[in-house]
């Protein structure tokens, strides 16, 4: 019988053939009181960050709610990642390091994968599930307590016993609950699965231990920033902001994080992230750790070269201007840009970094303007180019008249001085040529 429960992915060597589903069931188990140390406790909000995060390996994510556990169809990703059984085990290995526990087995129907999960079995093609799973006891089945008991006392005690049953006869005395369920086990009957569909967005906690000092906090944001990073390798998505908000007993205290280019690199996001928390000055412990992406954008990904680096590669502009700005913060990492104005003192002003310069330079102009203008006395210094005469000003109440002069002091330093008419007439030192 035809399995519509899933697509199915042509080969490559011979696009009229279809390659058979293979699912791969990843199980929590929930935790007991006592149990919580150290292992993340996963509820139906986690499982959909799970989805999201399992879907950079598969296009079809399964959420199973009532059983705590997910579906992954791993068929259709041999071309990518190669054999089901590795990909399986990094899946786990790597959902381990965000610190779940996993339970995980691979079978081709949907009810299958649950079973094998439950045993750690790898169930290849459906011709195959009977005799994988015919010496297990009947309590691994999914079945209603009523049904399970029902076997139980009329003497069934092996899953191969009850396989051997006819259906007829099971679906008179069970009903036909029973049959169907085997009969999807073993992949006589159509399981379709709805397949999740990712957010745009990524919201996840941690509760942590009493933690007073900030560089506690690193291990725990290592694991929810491996998370959000793959997430976003799952969409293909980048951010472009990031907000990390700590639960202290007194009150909260929220990191924000702003980026000058769109990223899903965990190292650089670490590495911001670390800078920050250097800087920060805990007022009582941490009890709980949520971060929040609200927004992915397109992300232009950098496909590694064919070739290995010959060597590390280097840290652009951008980069250190991020990396400026978490240690010093936004406000204090700012570039300059000209403006509209032949007075030297008006003629510029703050921009961001990263935003486009709307006015050229004027020629001739020094690079550093002291705070003030310094009296001087003309005659200590030698002139080297001018005058340039600015006589401006008159519509805004801050008019002047100024001579400007290029001048040279006996150390070899070149100056920009002018001689001022109008409001203080005399000598000044105004900058400093580099």
């Amino acid at each position: 019988m035809e399995n519509r429960y899933c697509k199915t992915v042509p080969m490559p060597s011979d696009t009229h053939t279809q390659r058979p589903p293979l699912w791969l069931a990843l199980h929590f188990p929930q935790l007991a009181p006592g149990q919580a140390d150290g292992i993340r406790r996963v509820d139906k909000d986690g499982l959909e960050r799970l989805a999201a995060w399992c879907y950079q390996y598969s296009s079809q994510v399964c959420i199973v709610p009532q059983r705590n556990s997910l579906l992954v169809e791993v068929a259709a990703s041999r071309r990518l990642f190669g054999d089901v059984e590795k990909l399986a085990g990094r899946i786990g290995a790597e959902l381990e390091q965000l610190g779940y526990r996993v339970v995980s087995g691979i079978a081709p129907t949907p009810e299958a994968a649950h079973l094998a999960a439950r045993h750690g079995l790898y169930i290849r093609a459906v011709g195959d599930i009977r005799n994988s799973t015919a010496a297990l006891s009947i309590d691994s089945l999914y079945l209603q307590t009523t049904h399970m008991d029902a076997l139980q006392k009329t003497g069934f005690r092996t899953v191969a016993e009850v396989f051997r049953l006819p259906r007829k006869a099971l679906s008179r005395r069970l009903g036909l609950a029973v049959s169907d369920y085997l009969d999807r086990l073993l992949g006589l009957r159509p399981d379709p699965c709805k397949t999740f569909r990712p957010p745009d967005s990524f919201s996840a906690g941690l509760d942590v231990p009493d933690t007073a000092h900030a560089q506690g906090l690193v291990f725990p944001l290592k694991r929810l920033v491996q998370e959000l990073c793959g997430v976003l390798c799952a969409r293909d998505r980048g951010i472009q902001a990031l907000q990390v908000c700590l639960r202290l007993d007194n009150g909260t205290e929220t990191i924000h994080l702003a980026l000058r280019r769109v990223t899903r690199s965990n190292s650089h996001l670490m590495m911001l992230l670390r800078e920050r928390l250097e800087r920060l000055r805990l007022s009582c412990p941490v009890r709980h750790i949520q971060l929040q992406a609200s927004h992915f954008l397109p992300c232009a990904a950098v496909q590694p070269g064919l070739l290995k680096a010959t060597s590390p590669p280097t840290e652009t502009i951008g980069h250190v201007f991020e990396r400026l700005q978490a240690r010093l913060g936004t406000d204090s990492v700012k570039g300059l840009m000209g403006r509209q104005d032949h007075r030297p003192e008006y003629s510029w002003s703050l921009r961001e970094p990263d935003e486009a310069v709307a006015c050229t330079a004027l020629p001739r102009r020094p690079t550093w303007l002291f705070p003030k203008p310094q009296r001087c006395r003309i005659g200590n210094y030698r002139i080297l180019a001018g005058p340039e005469r600015i006589e401006s000003g008159w519509w805004d109440g801050r008019d002047y008249r100024r001579d400007y002069f290029v001048v040279r002091n006996s150390n070899g330093s070149t100056l920009w001085a002018f001689r001022e008419y109008k409001p203080h007439p005399g000598w000044y030192l105004h900058g400093l040529f580099s």
